[in-house]
């Protein structure tokens, strides 16, 4: 396909894959948690094709130990406990371990490629399952702003990054991410997420009974939201550039034609649930 064929493709299937990720989001919990499901299971099975390629029966281990996982946290650990809290610290450390594996290789993937499903799917997935299931109150438009702040960044690094990018940021990884363009994501994100911060969400009660006086303010804590998405959203993107590098493939799979596969969509929102939730447990006033 020529290029204006390949840019049709990737607005169509960017659209359509739109649609449906806001469209389970606003339906209800239900739809929400179908999704967090759906990333464990699909990027589970898209990761051990990578890591494994001949190998379907260690496929199958490596997605059923991901979705049991995720059952497990979403029906044994409720946000309101102090495990809930812990467990979202130790998913940070954990994501931070795989930027440091980016540097220098330190894990193998063939030997644990269960413990890396675990790790990076069914850990951040199953607490975000558990936070949607367990809470009192259900907030579309809140998840629907956290994509939202992903999808700035990222735009705007790409349309800043191919205007004037010319010195990269991680080459050896990904060649087409530049200094400029993060930066100009940033630049652009944070005051973005202030203004919507204190615009659509200046009720407390908008924000999962956030204590705003010990976050600082509405438009603070979502400037802490939108930093999660710049800067932990980048280097979730790097890091799974990484794993695919480390395995000669372009995409982690062909689900959604001229985007790839769920791991190459949902990286970023993969590695920054995590710390969002960590935010709003730390700031919670119960």
């Amino acid at each position: 396909m020529n290029k204006n064929e390949v840019l049709l493709q990737r607005s169509i299937t960017g659209l359509i894959f739109s649609i449906a990720v806001l469209g389970l989001i606003i339906t209800d919990r239900v739809g929400a948690v179908f999704l967090g499901v759906f990333i464990a299971g699909y990027g589970a099975f898209e990761l051990a094709r990578m890591v494994l390629p001949q190998q379907r029966n260690k496929w199958y281990i490596t997605i059923g130990l991901t979705l049991l996982t995720v059952i497990l946290l979403a029906t044994m650990v409720p946000p309101a406990g102090h495990l809930f809290y812990y467990l979202t610290v130790l998913s940070c450390i954990m994501l931070v371990f795989g930027i440091v594996n980016m540097v220098k290789s330190v894990i193998d993937y063939h030997r644990y490629y269960w413990l890396v499903s675990l790790v990076y799917l069914g850990l951040p997935m199953g607490l975000f399952v558990s936070f949607i299931v367990n809470t009192a109150v259900y907030l579309p438009h809140f998840w629907i702003a956290v994509l939202l702040m992903i999808w700035m960044s990222d735009s705007f690094a790409y349309l800043v990054g191919s205007r004037i990018g010319k010195h990269k940021l991680y080459e050896r990884i990904s060649p087409k991410k530049s200094w400029e363009g993060f930066l100009g994501a940033g630049i652009i994100t944070l005051p973005l997420a202030w203004l919507i911060g204190n615009h659509y969400f200046s009720n407390v009660h908008d924000l999962y009974d956030i204590s705003i006086a010990e976050a600082g303010s509405t438009g603070m804590f979502w400037v802490l939201i939108a930093t999660a998405a710049w800067l932990i959203g980048t280097l979730g993107d790097l890091v799974e550039s990484s794993i695919k590098r480390t395995f000669q493939v372009k995409d982690s799979g062909n689900l959604l034609p001229g985007h790839g596969g769920i791991l190459d969509r949902f990286d970023s929102f993969i590695y920054i649930i995590p710390f969002v939730l960590f935010l709003l447990v730390h700031f919670s006033k119960q």
